[in-house]
């Protein structure tokens, strides 16, 4: 799983931006009929007979709240449920808690979801403190499970620092369909990796599905994993290097202790403003969706698109944008651009669960349910009695501050989710900007996580409450966001799409 740049190696959002995924409201939480309880066990005290009820409960909670199984099974070539046997057998064999936390760990990772994962303990307890005013996420973030977190901390940091502090000497990432070796000088420019132990890597990957989030590349339809770490394979795996030259040899690579991130891949800052007068070419970059970031300099966004109102074009950069909130973008940069008040039209397929119906049930009883007929296509499973759909869909009112008629051009990646999708889907959708650069990474309109607490452990899983569906009926998590304009720009290099745009931009006029 892509993990938090305070514990993992690769940066992808933080839990503080997923819940304020769209608007940041929990205040239609009816805790009249949430239910989260918790045994007298001491998680201090648990052995095979407790990890095994709080897997039981686990699996439970899945098999009837999750909205993405058998959407999953889809993509992905297997049913989570049918793993339970996998993971019973795993936790069997357990000799501690540590171990334990370990299999829930990667059962959570098997749901390869970017919004599902195993709470952070220290974030448990800062919830705990956050949201001690909220009858329903008080329930799940209660004292106990604030107390517990306090004990399973040290073991979950053990179990992090394993997975995201250790990385090969050699940094092998996924370009354009292969694997390549970056910041490694023993081998020529040009090495990528073809085997990993023998077995050809494209087969390999999909082997970790309990280690790492496996990415869809939908030009060559095959999964791929971001990056290889000595967790995916172990550290002594034997990997087959082909250089430029077609030349093969096989390579043990040392182990390292640190991190290995792709921030480096983006600006570092928030904000980044460039313009580009000859081309009257304005140019923002904006790293995050995430309120506390943005919503103090909603002013700088502003002063920047009145000093380029007579441009002929406007670049939102948000590649490497992992999300935050739907009002930031939608007050920061949508409101004022727009010239008329615009509707963003989208859907959420909930399971018919009792958990997630009633964590979300204010909500949803204020909410339309839409007859499925009423939809061309909707994914398989929705049509069975195990999901309903809502209307979700939001109506955007211009403010009329900025008076600027040019192009719009939205640049993304794969790396782009969560509320940063769902701003990508309304440029796609309203024609509010044309798309540059490869397909987005999903689940970009759910409205709230779902937060449940293990019995025994009290450790505390979140997962994406809901099946987010574009306007087509179609799951954005499954079909993603589709670019007007495929790019796909070699690893490293930020500037080459930008300058790609300008050149096109300055050839045509």
């Amino acid at each position: 799983m892509i993990r938090l740049m305070k514990k993992g190696s690769l940066v992808i959002f933080s839990l503080l931006a997923i819940i304020v995924a769209v608007f940041g409201v929990y205040s239609f939480l009816d805790a009249s009929r949430h239910k989260n309880e918790f045994s007298s066990v001491d998680p201090e005290d648990m052995g095979v007979k407790e990890w095994l009820e709080d897997f039981g409960c686990l699996y439970d909670f899945i098999e009837a709240n999750y909205p993405y199984i058998e959407l999953k099974e889809r993509t992905h070539g297997y049913n989570w449920l049918d793993l339970r046997g996998l993971f019973e057998e795993r936790i069997k064999n357990a000799t501690d808690n540590e171990e334990f936390l370990q299999v829930i760990m990667e059962a959570a990772e098997a749901l390869q979801n970017r919004h599902t994962q195993i709470v952070e303990p220290d974030e448990v307890v800062e919830y705990h403190a956050r949201f001690n005013e909220s009858p329903v996420m008080s329930a799940v973030f209660s004292d106990e499970v604030s107390e517990a977190a306090e004990y399973w901390s040290g073991i979950y940091d053990a179990i992090v620092d394993r997975k995201y502090l250790t990385s090969f000497e050699v940094r092998i990432v996924y370009d354009r369909g292969d694997y390549i070796l970056t910041d490694y000088f023993g081998r020529p420019e040009g090495s990528r990796v073809t085997k990993v132990d023998g077995i050809p890597i494209d087969d390999a990957v999909q082997a970790c599905f309990d280690k790492d989030y496996l990415d869809w590349d939908f030009v060559r339809e095959k999964l791929y994993l971001w990056r290889v770490a000595p967790d995916d394979f172990g550290g002594d795996a034997v990997f087959t290097i082909m250089d430029s030259d077609g030349e093969e040899a096989d390579v043990t690579f040392h182990t390292t202790r640190s991190h290995t991130s792709f921030s480096q891949l983006y600006p570092r800052s928030t904000l980044v403003f460039e313009r580009y007068e000859e081309a009257g070419v304005g140019y923002m970059y904006v790293r995050t969706f995430q309120p506390s970031a943005l919503e103090h300099r909603y002013n700088e966004i502003l002063d920047f698109l009145r000093e380029i109102e007579g441009y002929g074009h406007l670049i939102i950069d948000i590649r490497g944008n992992t999300g935050g909130s739907f009002i930031t973008w939608v007050n920061g940069i949508v409101r004022p651009l727009l010239m008329e008040d615009t509707l963003h039209e989208y859907y959420l397929a909930y399971r018919t669960g009792e958990y997630v119906q009633d964590f979300h049930g204010e909500w949803l009883n204020e909410r339309e349910e839409i007859p499925k007929e009423w939809f061309d296509y909707l994914p398989p499973e929705v049509y069975g009695e195990d999901f309903k759909v809502y209307n979700s869909s939001q109506t955007y009112a211009s403010t009329h501050e900025v008076d600027f008629d040019g192009e719009i051009i939205l640049l993304v990646d794969n790396v782009v989710y969560s509320a940063a999708e769902g701003f990508t889907n309304f440029c796609k959708q309203t024609g509010f900007a044309t798309i540059y650069g490869t397909a987005s990474g999903g689940d970009g309109f759910f409205i709230w996580p779902l937060y449940y607490t293990l019995p025994n452990s009290k450790l505390v899983i979140t997962t994406s409450s809901s099946m987010s569906l574009d306007r087509t009926g179609h799951a954005n998590e499954e079909v993603r966001t589709q670019p007007d304009v495929h790019y796909e720009s070699p690893f490293m290099n930020h500037d080459e799409l930008n300058d790609f745009i300008l050149e096109e931009i300055l050839n045509s006029t």
